[in-house]
């Protein structure tokens, strides 16, 4: 068996290697050509540079559909050639036939899995760190100014990033606790790893629930709302304060440069159970975060797909190449459509990203019924 399942194998996985690679250069290049119009100037080994950085998430969410081509191409080639027919004369079952492109499955689920985890998170900040600095020659940091950016436990706001991006004024930091919110405010900050060096800062805690409370005198109910209030004696005096995200990460997440989310799985999933988060916040992690774990599992699902159009239909590359069109089609319109609806609430956050592997999973095993019992 194991003549078999190389031969298999040998046919399948430079199949999917070739599948994927051209699949991801054409997701990179449909994403890329809308902005090749600022990119005028730009060095040519940077642009490439920047452009490889985008392959790694290409090839994970293309990757399942690259599997169904493989499984289209190497099975109907070898139905076609009766090949498959031999193996089953010879007492070899179909189940065991396919079993090497199930573990070919499952090694691409797992590798794809591995590659969100660890290696997307740092593309996606560099992608969105390097577009700005190609385009504005500086950082992306002055896209943010105004807005409230939840960082970690706060909420960060700054006016303006100065010194070509690589330091903001006007800062104020917000974080709540119930009814009592701490409040750091500073003329100038600048990102060191994870921490906030801030300068000129001033520190204040107030208790809002004491304006609830009985107290004898104004004064006293004045104390009790202002829990404390810390300025530096010296205007340059620095603060470092963890804030839980790189000034990469922050750019990436919220440049609005239309890049994909940085945050690993597991920063996914502590976002969406996070309580002091706001709804809109969870929701965007928690549907991100089931649509990264249904593209891995899509290796093997649309396996169920591609196994009986392969034995019944495939007899060629150019109906294999128009079968996986279809499946790919398919999938990706029902799994988009199940992440809006998840997004918008309309159906749960764990079953929009999952509409395409529920669909396409169902139909393919009514697809393999109807193939044993011909």
């Amino acid at each position: 068996m194991k003549r078999v399942d190389r031969a298999l194998l040998s046919e399948a996985i430079p199949a999917l290697i070739a599948g994927a690679l051209l699949y991801a250069v054409l997701a990179v290049t449909s994403v890329t050509l809308p902005r090749l119009q600022w990119m005028v100037g730009v060095p040519v080994p940077e642009l490439l540079v920047w452009l490889a950085a985008q392959l790694p998430t290409a090839v994970a969410q293309t990757s399942p559909v690259a599997m169904v081509l493989a499984v289209l191409l190497t099975l109907g080639r070898m139905e076609a050639d009766r090949e498959l027919l031999a193996m089953r004369a010879g007492g070899i079952a179909l189940g065991r036939i396919v079993l090497p492109m199930l573990a070919l499955g499952g090694a691409a689920t797992v590798a794809t899995l591995v590659t969100y985890q660890f290696v997307t998170p740092r593309t996606h900040a560099y992608v969105a760190n390097e577009w700005w600095r190609l385009t504005s020659g500086g950082t992306g940091l002055f896209r943010l100014a105004g807005q409230a950016l939840p960082v970690g436990e706060f909420t960060l706001h700054f006016d303006r990033s100065v010194q070509g991006g690589t330091a903001i004024e006007g800062v104020r930091i917000e974080r709540w606790e119930g009814e009592r919110l701490t409040l750091v405010e500073a003329d100038r900050a600048r990102f060191d790893g994870p921490e906030l060096v801030l300068t000129g800062y001033r520190t204040r805690i107030l208790d809002l629930a004491a304006l609830d409370a009985e107290h004898p005198t104004a004064e006293e109910r004045l104390r009790s709302l202002l829990r404390l209030d810390n300025r530096s004696a010296d205007p340059e005096a620095t603060l470092r304060l963890s804030v839980g995200v790189s000034e990469e990460e922050l750019i990436a997440r919220f440049s609005r440069g239309g890049f994909e989310d940085d945050r690993s799985l597991t920063q996914l999933a502590a976002a969406w159970g996070a309580a002091q988060a706001g709804d809109t916040e969870r929701r965007t992690a928690g549907v991100l975060l089931m649509r990264r774990l249904a593209e891995p599992l899509g290796n093997l699902v649309l396996l169920l797909v591609a196994v009986p159009l392969a034995l019944g239909w495939a007899r060629g590359r150019g109906v294999a190449f128009g079968l996986s069109l279809v499946v790919t089609l398919a999938w990706y319109l029902l799994s988009t459509l199940g992440q809006f609806a998840a997004q918008s609430g309309t159906v749960p956050i764990w079953a929009g990203p999952w509409a395409g592997n529920l669909v396409l999973g169902a139909i393919g095993v009514m697809l393999l019924v109807r193939l044993r019992t011909r």
